[in-house]
């Protein structure tokens, strides 16, 4: 009596418990990717004495059907990606709404320190009859830029920049008090 085997297992793209095809070897079966299993929820098979085996050799399919382990893994993997769609979000709302807002209101107190609308500048008759709408400590800030001290670079604006005090005149020679 010649010992018949069943057909190899080896390339059908599942987890094999054995490699061994001879008749009465059972075979316990798995898949390597997560959250697949064999189709019809066979787990085993058992090489029969007609060379055959148990049942219909199956293929990996996904199923939502997940262990304990794919689980922890999946359930992680959401939780991470929600974090950090969470934490984007969270910092896109602070810059849009409360750094935006900061720089805006850091420009606007540059007018509103010495500039009110309801009190205009009537009588100023100064060289500049484009800046009346401009307060008189803004105005220091504009003739630095206009050349009249060295080492600050003219813009080209009329709106220039904050330096944050208020520059002193560069005095040569005069008599301040009399």
């Amino acid at each position: 009596m010649t010992t018949l085997g069943c057909p190899s297992l080896k390339d059908t793209g599942l987890e094999l418990s054995t490699l061994n095809t001879t008749v009465n070897t059972t075979v316990k079966l798995g898949c390597s990717k997560f959250g697949n299993r064999p189709t019809d929820s066979i787990v085993e098979l058992t090489c029969l004495s007609t060379g055959n085996w148990s049942h219909s050799i199956p293929t990996c399919e996904w199923s939502w059907d997940l262990n304990t382990n794919e689980k922890v893994i999946f359930g992680t993997s959401v939780a991470a990606g929600a974090f950090i769609i969470v934490i984007l979000v969270a910092i896109l709302v602070a810059y849009f709404c409360c750094y935006k807002k900061k720089l805006n209101n850091n420009e606007e107190k540059l007018y509103e320190s010495s500039y009110h609308g309801s009190s205009p500048r009537n009588g100023y008759d100064g060289p500049y009859s484009e800046r009346d709408s401009y307060p008189v400590t803004y105005l220091a800030y504009q003739d630095i830029n206009d050349g009249k001290y060295d080492g600050y670079v003219n813009t080209g604006t009329l709106d220039k920049p904050w330096l944050g005090y208020i520059p002193r005149p560069k005095v040569t020679g005069a008599n301040l008090y009399n």
